[in-house]
């Protein structure tokens, strides 16, 4: 009985491939497909917000007595749209905000795989890339995607510069710790006011900025890893700042005193 069916269910199936027609299904899926689209983009952005919301809030999960305690969750959220967080999770990393696209718009990267080069073809770009990266000329046959890679290589280069300098010890660039020493007097750092209006104003586009570069890394880790290179940055800035207005104070008195002296 079972090879019956199985017998008949494959005759069907080969009846309704041989009934297919080209111009019949392009107009039937056309539209299909630009729904589909549509609900997508729009389903990523809002699993894009409530992961945001969700994976931000401050409070625990383990007592529910507690003032902290958290209702929502992430994978809770997801289980009751009837997602797995997994799947969710890899939507959201090939989904844009328009707040943070190029191009103003939300945007989802449904392109499917690029294919799969050989290691003679790799081989061949990373030795033309390499010669460009030593001459800093390219050859008429140049590709679009050489020119990615390559611009990507200055990147990476650009940025492991700017870590070693971030790693770079305090005391190797000054003499002193001078903004440990303003964090031992300081409780809160936002008591420090700017007395210009337009330095107010920078002060808030700058703020809004490293907030908006932060929420690019959908990985908390790695946003919080970003947040320490930035605070390591201005860390170092300012020490060389306070190091250079202390050599400025000492080298007026000493002006003056060659002053007096004539």
């Amino acid at each position: 009985m079972s090879k019956q069916k199985d017998s008949g269910a494959a005759l069907a199936l080969d009846r309704a491939v041989h009934r297919w027609d080209y111009d019949v299904s392009v107009s039937k899926m056309r539209p299909m497909v630009r729904q589909w689209k549509k609900a997508t983009l729009v389903m990523a952005r809002e699993l894009y917000l409530a992961k945001e919301f969700l994976t931000g809030q401050k409070g625990q999960y383990k007592d529910p007595e507690a003032d902290d305690f958290l209702l929502y969750s992430w994978s809770s959220y997801c289980e009751e749209i009837g997602l797995t967080y997994q799947t969710a999770n890899n939507w959201i990393k090939s989904f844009i905000p328009k707040e943070l696209s190029d191009t103003g718009k939300d945007v989802l990267l449904l392109d499917a795989p690029a294919k799969t080069e050989t290691t003679a073809d790799r081989a061949l770009m990373d030795a033309r890339i390499e010669k460009v990266l030593r001459t800093g000329k390219r050859p008429a046959d140049w590709t679009t995607k050489e020119e990615s890679e390559y611009k990507r290589r200055m990147e990476s280069a650009r940025f492991s510069k700017l870590a070693e300098e971030l790693n770079m010890p305090v005391v190797a660039r000054v003499k002193h710790d001078h903004f440990a020493d303003i964090l031992k007097r300081t409780n809160d750092i936002e008591n420090f006011q700017l007395a210009e209006r337009h330095q107010i104003l920078a002060q808030a586009v700058i703020f809004d900025h490293i907030e908006a570069y932060l929420k690019t890394f959908i990985d908390l880790e790695v946003q919080a890893q970003a947040a320490f290179n930035l605070a390591l940055k201005t860390r170092n800035r300012a020490n060389e700042i306070a190091e250079m207005n202390i050599q400025l104070s000492e080298a007026i008195p000493a002006k003056d005193e060659e002053n007096d002296g004539e």
